[in-house]
């Protein structure tokens, strides 16, 4: 070990994962695998928040690590559990089709690699509605706005409940039936339609996730993934 990275500590870790498998496989661990895609994200600043859009977004603090500014695909890992059925194992945005030969764990400001004393933990984000979202800080205010504006205007209705919940259903798979509230939602503005959040269940609800950046092998970011830990 150099005599720097014994004072300072590491300044990257990645995962023990190679995330590849989950979407290069139609079966993982005797489980069927989907891949299914939630729509094109618009990356203003490249800038990227990964959260509950529900509890925090108002307050998710952006990834340290950029990406390149453009409209990139949001692709679902969906594992087709037998006792639980459709889960949401991993989740993409795919800057490049080229192949990450390495996970690097994804910070915010403020987290520090040393601090993370196992070779199994993780920094990542809370959930406590069962939802998980990707967008671009940028995105992030103008959301705010919008529902700071919906609260005022519709004074004690509820932001999932009164309007978002009507979003989800329209993608249901049965919308015969009324326990099926959708999955996932491309969510965009309604006070600036170019700017968007995908939301999407998170795994087998609420917990702690960890993102990862996908790194080629020339150095280049072309994908970040949130595991929502299904296997």
């Amino acid at each position: 070990m150099s005599i720097l990275k014994k004072l300072f500590g590491p300044k990257v870790k990645y995962s023990l994962v190679d995330y590849n498998q989950y979407f290069d496989n139609q079966i993982i661990n005797n489980t069927p695998i989907e891949l299914f895609s939630l729509g094109q994200l618009n990356v203003i600043t490249g800038q990227i928040i990964a959260c509950d859009p529900l509890v925090s977004l108002y307050r998710a603090l952006p990834f340290t690590k950029r990406a390149k500014p453009g409209q990139y695909p949001v692709i679902v890992c969906i594992a087709k559990t037998k006792d639980s059925g459709d889960r949401y194992a991993v989740v993409k945005i795919e800057f490049l089709k080229a192949k990450a030969i390495n996970w690097e764990m994804a910070l915010v400001a403020n987290q520090n690699i040393k601090e993370l004393k196992s070779e199994d933990s993780f920094f990542g984000f809370p959930v406590d509605a069962g939802l998980g979202c990707f967008c671009d800080i940028t995105t992030q205010k103008f959301f705010n706005e919008w529902q700071a504006d919906f609260e005022k205007n519709n004074p004690g209705d509820n932001i999932y409940d009164d309007f978002l919940d009507t979003e989800f259903r329209k993608n249901a798979k049965d919308k015969t039936n009324p326990q099926d509230a959708g999955d996932w939602l491309d969510f965009k503005l309604p006070n600036n339609p170019d700017l968007n959040v995908i939301m999407f269940q998170s795994g087998y609800g609420d917990g702690f996730y960890p993102c990862y950046w996908g790194i080629t092998d020339t150095g280049e970011i072309c994908s970040l993934i949130i595991d929502f830990q299904i296997f």
